[in-house]
């Protein structure tokens, strides 16, 4: 009888063969692949497809083969099916794709029992639209923050392609208008803006028929109010890209009153201080003539006051000596709290005014004494109303 040892030991050893055998079935179980895949890209509007398979059985070498099916699909970046077919010459829509749009190619090829695909990509063309781009805002020539809602837009569009390998740009359409919209809002406030669909070349617009229009409107009127101006932009955007891309810009500043209006009413302002200043100094038979030189001035929209650097000339009546000095008027927009600080004169100004007037600085009577102040809380200025 054999000894128990050598019997385990011939089990063992037999075990260890079925394991082995059983390793190597594994690792030569039959195999499909797609050995290359060719992808090439001859213009915008095609693709050329094709592939190579191998297939390994279980028992001798690896051979290249013919797939039962090959099936190549071609994708556009949102998954949409372009192609589904046989490997070739394949046409592609570019011009409606999106500027250099991911274009995603699978082939899947089936054999016997197996299956094996492989993935490829190229991009589209690269697209632009170039427009020609203006804002009326707003429409109206009454210049309050309750008329800053009515605008009108043009545009005109067309969509370009750059050809294949160079440098160029072609014309292929104008873009769809439901691809176009315009993005208004406040710069440097966030959160305040509306966006406008753009239907035809000239569109007319309401802002407060839009989503965002109060908090556009707020942004608007507590800008006016701090800085008395506010600046609105209006950026065209085209669906070309994801997100859409940005065409043309245009900045609108808006203020309560013009540079040309604020102008005339410091003009005015100075005259009347001016007119003030000489009640003071001028002799008893007044002055023969008078010249007003504004050097600078600037609107300060928190006090809603002019801040403003004059000289003024004037020739007396009796002698017909001339006169002049140069001060800082500030005052109100509505003629009140006014003062003028004498800075330099003449010898003979600087002696009228040492005389008749204690200090440098000369407290300035309302100068519109025929008008009320009113405060209209929809406008950045205190404007005056005729009693």
């Amino acid at each position: 009888m054999e000894p128990i040892h050598k019997i385990w030991g011939r089990m063992a050893c037999l075990g260890l063969i079925a394991i082995t055998l059983s390793m190597s079935a594994c690792s030569f179980s039959p195999e499909f692949v797609i050995e290359t895949m060719t992808l090439d890209q001859p213009s915008w509007d095609s693709l050329s497809v094709g592939a190579a398979y191998r297939y390994q059985p279980l028992l001798g070498p690896n051979e290249e083969v013919q797939p039962d099916i090959a099936v190549f699909t071609v994708f556009s970046a949102t998954y949409d099916t372009l192609y589904s077919g046989s490997a070739g010459t394949i046409g592609i829509p570019d011009l409606a794709l999106n500027d250099r749009e991911r274009i995603l190619v699978e082939v899947c090829g089936y054999y016997l029992e197996h299956i094996s695909c492989e993935q490829k990509s190229v991009f589209a063309s690269p697209k632009r639209v170039s427009a020609e781009y203006d804002v009326a805002f707003p429409a109206d020539t009454l210049s309050t923050p309750s008329n800053f809602v009515n605008g009108d837009i043009y545009v005109a569009t067309r969509l370009e392609r750059q050809k294949m390998d160079s440098e160029i740009w072609e014309v292929i359409r104008r873009p769809s208008k439901k691809d176009l919209h315009v993005h208004v809002y406040m710069e440097g406030i966030s959160g305040a803006s509306v966006r406008i669909p753009i239907s035809r070349s000239e569109t007319s617009f309401n802002l407060s028929r839009f989503a965002g229009f109060r908090d556009l409107r707020y942004g608007i009127q507590s800008s006016l109010m701090d800085s008395d101006s506010a600046v609105v932009h209006f950026d065209l955007h085209a669906r070309t890209t994801d997100p859409p891309a940005l065409v043309e810009s245009r900045r609108v500043v808006l203020r309560i009153k013009s540079e040309e209006e604020r102008m005339l009413e410091v003009r005015e302002l100075v005259e009347r201080t001016s007119a003030q200043i000489l009640e003071h100094l001028s002799s008893l038979f007044g002055s023969r003539r008078a010249y007003v030189f504004i050097n600078e001035w600037t609107f300060e929209p928190l006090n809603k006051a002019y801040n403003a650097t004059f000289e003024l000339h004037w020739q007396e009546t009796f002698r017909g000596e001339w006169a002049d000095l140069s001060g800082q008027l500030l005052v109100r927009s509505n003629g009140t709290l006014g003062t003028f600080t004498f800075e330099r004169g003449s010898e003979h100004a600087e002696e009228k005014w040492n005389d008749r007037i204690v200090g440098d600085i000369l407290e300035l009577k309302p100068l519109f004494p025929n008008l009320m102040p009113e405060t209209d809380p929809t406008r950045g200025d205190e404007e005056p109303s005729r009693q």
